[in-house]
C-alpha cells in the first residue's frame, strides 16, 4: 500500500524537489553578473561625481587667475602688497583655500602665504617649498597645456588638481595658470605665472565622500591593501607617491535577494505559491530601491547641488535635441558685482545670492527653455522657437529682474547681469561653437557696463564698440 502511495505521490514530490532545487541553484548563475554590473555603475558614478566636484573647485579659482590686473602685478612688474592683498588674503579669506603660492615663469616661488589656522598641521608645517614640490607634476602638466594656442576672447581655465594624503590629513592641491581676460596686460614672455593652492578637506576622506555619495562602509587606503570584493575609485596620492583609493562595500542586490530568499525556499516546499509570491515582491522592492538610488546619484551628477538647475554636463545633449527641432537662441549670462558680494559678505551670502538668482531666472523663462549653471556666477539659457529680437526682450526683462534689490538673511544686495546672445539657425552648428559665439557677445556686454545685453545684430548694426555702448545705453 505504501508502495502504491509512493508511486502516486512520488512524481509529485520529485517534481517539487526538482523545482525547489532549481529555484535554489539557478540564481547563482546570474548573481555574479548582476552584482558586477551594479558595482561598475556605482564606481563610474562616484568617479564622475568626484571629477565634477574638483572641476567646480578649479573653475572657482578663475576669479583670481583669469585677470589682466594679476598679469600686470605678478608678471609685468611684481607688486608684493597687491599680491598679498588680492591673491593671498583674498583667496584665504573668501574661499576654503588655506595655502596660496605664486610661481614665476621659471617655476620658482614668487610669493606664498599660509593661513595661521593650519600652520601646525602636518601637511602645511613642512613649508611652502615642500608643498610646491608636491605640485611639481601638476605644474608640468599646466606648462604643457600652456603651449596650446589660445583662442580669441576670454580664455578657458588651464588648471589641474589632485588629492594628497599625509597621515590622517587630506588636501586638494591645485595648479592654475594666470591668464589675461580683456588683454589690457599680457605676460612678458612665453610662460605666465602659476597659482598653487591647497584646500584641506574637512573631516576624513571616507566620511567626506562616503556621506556625499551614500557609500556603505567607505574607507581610504593604499590600493595594495584593498580586497577584490570591494568597489574602489582612485582619488589621491600618498606621501610616498603611492595610489590611495576610496573603497566601499558595493551594492549586491542579487546576492541580497538570494540570501533573504533562502529561508523561503524551504517554506516553498509547503507553501509554494505563497513563497514564490513573497520572493517576487522582495525582488521588486530591492530592484526599486536600487533604481531609486541610481536615479538620485545620476541627478546629483547632472545638476548643480546649490541651485538645483542643470549643470554643464547636460548642455551638449539638450543643445542637440533643441537645435535639431528648429531655431535656437543660446544665451550666456555673467553676474555683475558677484565677486564683490563674496569679498564683502563671504561665500555663505554668495551661495544664498546664487539661489535667488536661479529662482529669478526660472520664473523669467518659459517651461520649454533650458537653464544651466556653467559654474561660479555664469549661467546659460537655451531658448527654442524665439526670434533674436524676442530673445533680446526676454534677456532685458531678466536683466531688470536681477538688478532689483535682493533681500538676504543679513543684508540687502543689488547686483546686475550681462547677457550675450547667439542665434543657431544651422543644424550643423556645434554646441561649443554656439556657446563660444554667445560668450563673445557676453564679452562685449561686460565691456559696456552692468546690465548690458548684446547680440550679433547689435554689433553688426552699430559697427563699433563705441556705437554698441551708445546703443546699449539707449536701450537701458
Amino acid at each position: 500500500m505504501r508502495f502504491v502511495h509512493f508511486r502516486l505521490i512520488g512524481p509529485t514530490i520529485a517534481g517539487i524537489a526538482l523545482l525547489i532545487l532549481g529555484m535554489a541553484t539557478f540564481p547563482y548563475y546570474g548573481v555574479a553578473r548582476i552584482d558586477a554590473e551594479a558595482r561598475h555603475r556605482q564606481e563610474a558614478l562616484v568617479e564622475r561625481n568626484i571629477a565634477l566636484w574638483i572641476s567646480d573647485i578649479e573653475f572657482s579659482l578663475t576669479a583670481w587667475t583669469i585677470w589682466d590686473e594679476a598679469i600686470a602685478n605678478l608678471d609685468n612688474t611684481f607688486n608684493f602688497e597687491w599680491t598679498d592683498r588680492n591673491i593671498g588674503a583674498s583667496l584665504i579669506g573668501t574661499s576654503r583655500t588655506r595655502f596660496a603660492a605664486v610661481l614665476n615663469s621659471s617655476d620658482a616661488i614668487l610669493y606664498s602665504r599660509t593661513d595661521d589656522t593650519v600652520k601646525a598641521r602636518p601637511f602645511f608645517m613642512r613649508g611652502p617649498a615642500a608643498i610646491v614640490k608636491d605640485a611639481s607634476q601638476l605644474v608640468a602638466n599646466v606648462r604643457e597645456r600652456e603651449l596650446t594656442p589660445a583662442k580669441p576672447g576670454i580664455p578657458k581655465p588651464v588648471a589641474i588638481s589632485r588629492i594628497e594624503v599625509l597621515g590622517e590629513e587630506a588636501v586638494l592641491l591645485s595648479a592654475s595658470l594666470f591668464q589675461p581676460d580683456f588683454g589690457t596686460a599680457k605676460p612678458k614672455g612665453d610662460r605666465a605665472p602659476i597659482l598653487i593652492t591647497a584646500m584641506p578637506i574637512a573631516g576624513s576622506l571616507q566620511d567626506f565622500f562616503g556621506e556625499r555619495f551614500l557609500l556603505d562602509d567607505a574607507h581610504v587606503s593604499p590600493l595594495s591593501s584593498v580586497t577584490s570584493d570591494r568597489a574602489r575609485v582612485e582619488i589621491a596620492v600618498g606621501s610616498e607617491g603611492e595610489v590611495e583609493v576610496l573603497s566601499w562595500r558595493p551594492p549586491a542586490p542579487a546576492a541580497d535577494v538570494l540570501y533573504q530568499s533562502l529561508p523561503l525556499i524551504v517554506t516553498v516546499s509547503l507553501v509554494l505559491l505563497a513563497g514564490g509570491f513573497f520572493l517576487v515582491r522582495m525582488s521588486q522592492g530591492t530592484a526599486q530601491m536600487l533604481v531609486s538610488r541610481e536615479r538620485q546619484m545620476r541627478h546629483a551628477a547632472t545638476h548643480d547641488f546649490l541651485t538645483g538647475i542643470a549643470n554643464r554636463s547636460l548642455l551638449a545633449e539638450e543643445f542637440k535635441t533643441l537645435s535639431d527641432a528648429g531655431p535656437l537662441m543660446v544665451v550666456c549670462i555673467d553676474l555683475d558685482g558677484f565677486k564683490g558680494v563674496n569679498d564683502s559678505h563671504g561665500h555663505a551670502m554668495g551661495d544664498e545670492l546664487l539661489k535667488v538668482v536661479a529662482a529669478r531666472l526660472r520664473s523669467g523663462t518659459r517651461e520649454e527653455d533650458r537653464l544651466f549653471r556653467l559654474g561660479g556666477d555664469e549661467f546659460a539659457i537655451l531658448m527654442p522657437d524665439l526670434s533674436l529680437a524676442e530673445a533680446e526682450q526676454v534677456c532685458r526683462r531678466l536683466s531688470a529682474s536681477l538688478s532689483s534689490p535682493i533681500a538676504l538673511p543679513r543684508c540687502n544686495i543689488a547686483i546686475g547681469a550681462s547677457f550675450g546672445i547667439s542665434e543657431v539657425a544651422d543644424k550643423d552648428t556645434t554646441c561649443d561653437a554656439a556657446l563660444n559665439a554667445a560668450d563673445a557677445m557676453l564679452y562685449q556686454a561686460k565691456s559696456l557696463g552692468r546690465g548690458s545685453v548684446v547680440t550679433a545684430s547689435n554689433v553688426a548694426a552699430s559697427g563699433s564698440e563705441k556705437d554698441v555702448r551708445r546703443s546699449a545705453a539707449a536701450r537701458r
